[in-house]
């Protein structure tokens, strides 16, 4: 009776979030197999083929299939409860609410952006392998943004080019510049030893830690996303001091 209830306590703790569900599920299906072949005496040898067949295969299916899973949806095999408050929860959900938004936005943008290339380039009458070239090119101004460190570091090679989709919010993206500005900088020093200047509107991005005031030192995690503190692809972000 112990060994029950033992049992369906572990059940209840497993399904309060989606990966204790998944876990669960495969649990039962593997153990109802395995208990149909070793105890039933009567399955004939063609029932038995498929069973073992199935109790072979299925551990190499359900490893390929949670691979997936963790590389393309691991922020939804969370529950609420695993996050340490609700604010945290509901900041995670605003993010990627936020980030469908621009990547839609952005998809929509790069689709104008090709057909007007194509329709122009078509006008020219120019060969192919010229035309795809261009829309190449425009395809990679349209999904990416540099960070300019050569003047900041004094190195020629610091030029840095990523997609704009690689960040979730502004925080990812200082996260990122700090540490190739590492050897030079201390953290969470944003806005007092450095800064992005958007060098084809002359701003300079502020952070949240800029706009609270927040002593420099601290982690101050800034939620917003690139759309939102206006960096767009084909933007080129120079690393420089902060103005006086």
């Amino acid at each position: 009776m112990s060994d029950i209830s033992s049992f369906g306590a572990t059940a209840k703790g497993l399904a309060k979030n989606p990966i204790g569900i998944i876990a669960l599920f495969i649990v039962l299906i593997y153990g109802f197999a395995a208990l149909t072949l070793g105890f039933n005496p009567k399955l004939e040898f063609w029932e038995r083929v498929p069973l073992v067949w199935f109790l072979v295969l299925f551990p190499v299916a359900v490893l390929a299939l949670f691979g997936w899973l963790v590389s393309q949806h691991h922020e939804k095999l969370y529950a609420p409860s695993d996050f340490r408050t609700d604010d945290i929860f509901l900041k995670k959900s605003q993010i990627s609410e936020k980030r469908e938004a621009d990547f839609q936005a952005s998809n929509e943008e790069l689709d104008r952006k090709i057909l007007e290339i194509v329709n122009r380039l078509s006008k020219e009458q120019l060969e192919p392998e010229k035309i795809a070239k261009q829309v190449a090119k425009e395809v990679k101004d349209a999904t990416t943004f540099i960070v300019d460190g050569r003047a900041f570091l004094g190195r020629p090679d610091a030029v840095f080019t990523y997609p704009i989709a690689a960040f979730e919010t502004l925080g990812a993206l200082t996260d990122e510049v700090y540490f190739k500005l590492s050897k030079s900088v201390r953290p969470f020093q944003y806005g007092t030893t450095w800064v992005l200047r958007n060098e084809s509107t002359g701003d300079v991005i502020r952070t949240l830690r800029m706009l609270t005031a927040t002593p420099p030192g601290q982690p101050l995690t800034d939620i917003r996303t690139l759309r939102e503190v206006g960096i767009h692809p084909g933007n080129t972000l120079v690393v420089e001091p902060p103005p006086c």
